[in-house]
């Protein structure tokens, strides 16, 4: 199989070799595979990674050569913020072949059944983490998301007594988290990174999944009285995750107290911290002579977008940019074509009349490979960026206002709690 075609349905055969969907009885044939593969993950992980809420064995892509699994896609479902729109979002994880049938195209293969798979079960974008950029590229997948964190000396946190400040409204005290707090986690997340573009949107269940996971050795919350202001997921030196109200900056103030305490306590010279580029606790640490990161790629990892239907992204975006326009004030109606790779769209904003409509391009429309596509309309590159990339064509100087409008520059951030499950 050298490219699969619209409609492929699965199983099919070719010769010996079968690509199908996973069901429960090949669960363990998969973990087998995976082991040899990629030496992991434990049985533990794994099995944890069955009880995901959104988890079906379906959504696993396999080739099978005489029955046995030996290339293997898994294909997780999440929804991620974009602006304020909800996308479906298949999350790309364990593409691997063994090594005495690599060479066979059976990987490539499942990356384009993975697109069809997308489209049938109605995701917009695919996202994963890779150390092998150069694989996906041709298959229109594009670097997109800054790998962003900052690292200060232990020493350096804010020093905060036994994590315990004083405010206006009481004492606040620092204490792992409690089950029946979980609603305070849910709600802190929400508020900090409701405008976060790639942010996962989490249920109750899944987050219950999630901490189950246990990525975290510990959960801090900081509490005014018993109301939970803010927590932080730390796993040794690393903090993974925090969120705090923002009506309440003391809670980061505190968290960081604590979190200064234990590394001290426990030998970690230094303390790394995982957020958005905009979120407050990188500008505590360029206040404590840290440093802040914030680029592609971080030990040979960097993290891939692709869409694999133009159209149905755009229609998925359409009420993010009709507000776009409205924020800049522009007269409507506003349009633009787009040529990505062999598809055509016209972007057509006019409050309640704004469409996408397939096979049309205006005089202002843009030409760009799916890569180039995917990183300026989710922010990752603004259209100035792009136009120096190959393959990009503008037809008018108002083709790229008209871009840059509809596609800013943005933080594109998930979580390590949720890249490290989709």
């Amino acid at each position: 199989m050298k490219a699969s075609t619209p409609g492929t349905r699965l199983p099919f055969r070719r010769g010996s070799v079968e690509y199908c969907l996973g069901t429960e009885a090949d669960h363990e044939a998969v973990y087998q595979t995976l082991l040899h593969v990629f030496h992991g993950p434990d049985r533990e992980a794994y099995l944890g990674a069955l009880n995901d809420p959104a988890y079906r064995p379906d959504q696993r892509l396999l080739v099978k050569v005489d029955g046995r699994v030996v290339s293997h896609v898994h294909l997780t479902e999440r929804e991620i913020r974009y602006g304020s729109v909800k996308l479906t979002m298949n999350g790309v994880m364990w593409v691997g072949t063994l090594p005495e049938y690599r060479g066979l195209g059976f990987a490539q293969n499942l990356m384009r059944l993975a697109d069809e798979r997308s489209r049938a079960t109605g995701a917009v974008v695919q996202a994963l983490t890779t150390g092998m950029p150069q694989f996906y590229r041709p298959l229109g997948w594009g670097v997109c998301g800054r790998q962003t964190y900052g690292l200060t000396l232990s020493r350096n946190l804010p020093q905060v007594s036994d994590g315990v400040v004083e405010g206006k409204g009481g004492g606040w005290h620092v204490r792992p988290w409690r089950q029946v707090e979980l609603g305070d986690l849910m709600r802190l997340y929400d508020v900090q990174y409701e405008s976060t573009t790639g942010s996962v949107f989490r249920s109750e269940e899944y987050w219950r999944w999630l901490i189950g996971r246990r990525y975290a050795h510990v959960i801090w919350v900081a509490c005014q009285g018993e109301a939970v202001r803010g927590y932080a997921f730390v796993k040794d030196h690393r903090v993974l995750e925090t969120a705090f109200d923002p009506a309440h900056p003391q809670a980061l103030r505190a968290l960081l107290g604590r979190i200064r305490a234990e590394a001290l306590e426990r030998a970690y010279p230094e303390v790394i911290v995982h957020a958005p580029v905009d979120h407050p606790v990188l500008d505590v640490y360029r206040t404590t002579s840290g440093r802040v990161f914030d680029q592609d790629s971080v030990d040979g990892q960097v993290s891939m977008y692709h869409v694999p239907d133009v159209g149905r992204f755009l229609k998925a975006i359409l009420p993010e940019l009709n507000l776009r326009a409205s924020h800049a004030g522009i007269a409507s109606p506003l349009e633009l074509g787009v040529t990505a790779g062999d598809q055509r769209w016209l972007i057509h904003i006019e409050g309640k009349s704004s469409r996408v409509e397939p096979d049309k391009l205006s005089r202002r429309h843009l030409t760009l490979s799916p890569a180039s596509f995917v990183r300026l309309v989710m922010g990752h590159t603004g259209v100035d960026a792009a136009a120096a990339e190959e393959n990009f064509s503008a037809s008018t100087a108002t083709a790229l206002d008209a871009a840059r409008i509809l596609f800013p520059v943005q933080p594109i951030w998930r979580s390590p709690l949720d890249s490290a499950t989709a």
